[in-house]
């Protein structure tokens, strides 16, 4: 339960940026651009410590790693509330990125650890359940605490949050099953590792298609008059379709093939940036969220479960590397979706990620269907 508890809080102090950008740009008097440059620090940040983050949870253990990182997090936090001017902001985000870049990779891990893959399988699904509230209260909350109170009370929330998780953390038992995995070779052997160099691949893609350019759906549903709060509102359907569909999922985890269930994310995908590629309103905003929830249930646990596997005999770095990949498809995705609000050009922005979603539902099913499972199944399965 922590584990999963953790992972809630981590993407909360992710997603109560994008609803806040045109709120902060205002307060600090700054450009909404020079604001938006946060989230793509902030994945940058979140991709670049990976490593890190790893290596100390191979050497230190995995709880010490969640119990340090989650402290970093709230004074990161407590520094976003108190900053004064643009530059302050956007490296207090940095740091709160860096801190946080540990968390879901250092839960998988011990997942990994302490689980068979079946049994793993549905602990990503819970786990995908906590980042979609997660991501719901983030937006919701942000949402409804900045324009009632101001941005600031905001991060102060998260930052206390930070704190209290810390504490609870120093309770977890570590994992027994921790390796001493070093740097250099499991590097060499994930460089050799074809399967694991293809999935890292897709997820850089999946990186920009939901989460980076995700971010800008409340960005450009504000850019047309809609409220900060109704804007978090529509986003964070994208946590409550995640939340259900994360709970069906349980029904046919094991039934359906992993080939399947991307093929039917992609699909989602596409039809999520088709609905805001033509016009930007609150309905298509509102059926992009949902859509693309559905589509992070479907396809992103069925590519860290396919990762955990295909990098078994080193799994510290290979997830580390995941994860690296995935923000660094995000910061990606973040820039260009600034470079679109800076031109107000948003459904082009979407049309193109449309396009871009149909290459890799084809390449990320027909790969998936032709993988060959390294795990047994453990016996009591």
């Amino acid at each position: 339960m922590i584990l999963v508890i953790a992972a809630f809080v981590s993407m909360i102090d992710r997603s109560v940026m994008p609803t806040l950008v045109p709120v902060v740009a205002a307060g600090l008097g700054a450009s909404l651009d020079a604001v938006g440059h946060s989230l793509t620090v902030y994945a940058v940040a979140y991709a670049g410590f990976q490593l890190v983050w790893s290596t100390f949870a191979a050497r230190f253990g995995r709880v010490r790693v969640l119990v340090v990182s989650t402290a970093l997090g709230g004074v990161a936090n407590l520094g976003s509330a108190l900053a004064t001017d643009v530059l302050w902001y956007n490296v207090m985000r940095g740091v709160s990125g860096a801190a946080f870049s540990a968390t879901i990779t250092t839960v998988l891990i011990y997942y990994g650890d302490t689980l068979s893959i079946r049994h793993r399988a549905v602990a990503t699904a819970n786990l995908a359940a906590a980042i979609s509230l997660g991501l719901a209260a983030g937006t919701v909350g942000a949402g409804t605490i900045a324009q009632w109170f101001g941005w600031r009370w905001v991060y102060g929330a998260v930052a206390a949050c930070c704190v209290m998780l810390a504490l609870w953390l120093t309770r977890l038992e570590e994992s027994t099953s921790r390796t001493d995995e070093r740097l250099v070779p499991s590097i060499r052997r994930l460089a050799g590792n074809r399967w694991a160099a293809m999935i890292l691949a897709f997820t850089v893609i999946e990186g920009a298609l939901l989460i980076g350019v995700f971010n800008y759906l409340a960005v450009a549903l504000q850019a047309t008059g809609e409220s900060v709060l109704v804007a978090g509102l529509a986003t964070a359907a994208f946590g409550a379709a995640v939340v259900i569909i994360s709970q069906l999922m349980k029904l046919i985890l094991g039934r359906w093939p992993a080939w399947v269930l991307l093929l039917l994310a992609g699909i989602s995908i596409i039809g999520a940036y088709t609905a805001v590629a033509f016009d930007v309103s609150l309905a298509g905003v509102l059926a992009a969220a949902i859509l693309l929830g559905l589509a992070w249930v479907l396809g992103h646990t069925t590519m860290q479960t396919w990762m955990t596997d295909a990098v078994a005999d080193g799994r510290a770095i290979g997830m580390s590397f995941f994860s690296i990949a995935l923000f660094v498809g995000a910061s990606i995705g973040a820039a260009v979706g600034n470079l679109a609000a800076g031109a107000g050009s948003f459904e082009t922005l979407f049309a193109a990620m449309t396009v871009v979603a149909a290459g890799y539902t084809i390449a990320t099913s027909i790969a998936r269907a032709k993988y060959v499972v390294r795990e047994p199944p453990a016996a009591s399965d």
